[in-house]
């Protein structure tokens, strides 16, 4: 028999993110439908603004990175914490959830665990989400194993949250969760139209609300962890997410979306009746009165992508942001994307004659990558400044990582790997000069 329970759910920084983190919205959702009385909240977003411009950013990210505490912000780390503890507890919970977007949250909830537990221990504290990191084979023990050992939290959730949550809730937890191995339901259950009534849009740079539309990819990209946690690709139908947009735009009045999630042109069926719907509702609507949206986006072979396609893409308002990773395609094809540099071409110029932008996002020297493929993405830049700013309007390069259960972490030369760092990273920073130099607006993150 159900308990009556009051639930708050949050974020937990440090995303650097400036728009909204859809996970307390859609659980908040989700549980309301099942009679839990549920909020959700997006702290990350306050601490990511106190943040943003604050000269002593860098000790912050180290203290959320790497937990090193710096004395000059010492009691600043204190008032966030006591801030979200507060936050939290005005609503009076029974229950309070965590949700890790990734392992660079596990720093703050630590703390904030422990101050949790100091000041309402009464409260029980849940954790879920990607950030647990529970696909490492390296440890003998997880992060939320050691935190339940510690005392720290109540109970964790790995994998689909949605019908664990709503177990939890319904039936209790009658032993320890000891199987830390990530589960997919059978079927997307994210199909609730996520609560943002207790987000603040004020808070953030773009108004734009996000849409989980799929969950998964189509993709097998030896670097990514997506595809470990949600081993099949599950998609919403195209009048589901229509459906949506229309109820999300009556109640908030915002018109612009995101969709939050690793592709959206998984399904192209669907996706192509989309952008089409979008596309009829647009021509119908003033321009303050239209939508738009944001999605990733997939690369296909030349001819995939119709011009009936990029028309209805360009009608919808839409902006692609599309996952290059490496300028070589032998290397593209090797880590997982299934297209060349002349594939690439044709959707620039695709883009170009239907007035579509996108983001490239990249990864500045991938692993394989030889001297002559550094020349030639050098020289990638230089040829294609013509799409600078009109086509192409950001760039964002990051350098390679090694997530803990992917195939990358598998079967990567570990010793190779760690010896061609420094050179991957000079290689990196002439990039981001050249593509500079070439127009491109660009943005780092290393």
């Amino acid at each position: 028999m159900p308990l009556p329970s009051k639930v708050v759910v949050t974020t937990v920084p440090f995303i650097d993110w400036n728009t909204p983190i859809s996970s307390p919205a859609y659980l908040s959702a989700l549980l309301n439908n099942h009679g839990v009385d549920c909020i959700g909240l997006d702290l990350n977003i306050e601490i990511y603004n106190k943040i943003k411009n604050d000269p002593d950013r860098k000790l912050y990210l180290d203290f959320f990175y790497h937990q090193k505490i710096d004395p000059r912000i010492y009691r600043s780390l204190s008032e966030m914490l006591y801030h979200y503890a507060k936050k939290m507890l005005e609503h009076k919970p029974t229950h309070i959830g965590l949700s890790l977007f990734t392992n660079d949250s596990q720093v703050f909830t630590v703390w904030l665990c422990n101050l949790l537990k100091k000041v309402a221990p009464e409260v029980k504290i849940i954790i879920g989400g990607p950030g647990l990191y529970t696909l490492s084979t390296k440890k003998n023990i997880s992060f939320p194993e050691s935190l339940r050992s510690a005392g720290l939290i109540d109970h964790f959730i790995v994998g689909d949250v949605n019908s664990n949550l709503i177990a939890y809730f319904e039936e209790g937890v009658k032993q320890p969760n000891t199987n830390i191995t990530a589960q997919q339901d059978a079927e997307f259950h994210s199909i609730v139209t996520p609560n943002y009534d207790y987000y603040d849009f004020f808070n953030y740079e773009h108004k734009r609300i996000p849409i989980v539309d799929s969950r998964g990819c189509v993709q097998k990209c030896e670097f990514c962890d997506v595809i470990e946690f949600w081993k099949k690709f599950q998609y919403l139908s195209a009048q589901n997410v229509f459906s949506q947009m229309q109820e999300l735009i009556k109640k908030y009045n915002i018109y612009r979306f995101d969709f939050a999630s690793s592709i959206s042109n998984g399904n192209l069926v669907e996706f192509t009746k989309l952008v089409e719907i979008i596309a009829q509702y647009n021509k119908n609507k003033m321009p303050n009165k239209q939508i738009h949206w944001n999605g990733n986006f997939i690369i296909r072979k030349k001819g995939r992508h119709t011009d009936s396609l990029f028309n209805d893409i360009k009608d919808s308002n839409g902006r692609l942001v599309c996952g290059v990773e490496s300028l070589s395609s032998e290397a593209r094809i090797k880590l997982g994307k299934n297209f060349t540099n002349k594939d690439l071409d044709d959707h620039l110029e695709q883009c170009k004659s239907h007035g579509v932008v996108i983001d490239l996002l990249m990864i500045a020297a991938y692993h394989t990558e030889t001297e002559e493929d550094h020349a030639d993405a050098l020289r990638w830049f230089e040829a294609h400044k013509d799409y600078a700013g009109s086509v192409i309007t950001r760039v964002q390069m990051t350098q390679l990582g090694i997530l803990d259960g992917t195939k990358l972490s598998r079967e990567v030369d570990l010793e190779k790997f760690n010896n061609g760092r420094e050179a991957r990273e000079v290689h990196a920073n002439k990039l981001y000069e050249k593509a500079k130099q070439c127009g491109f607006h660009v943005d780092k993150f290393w």
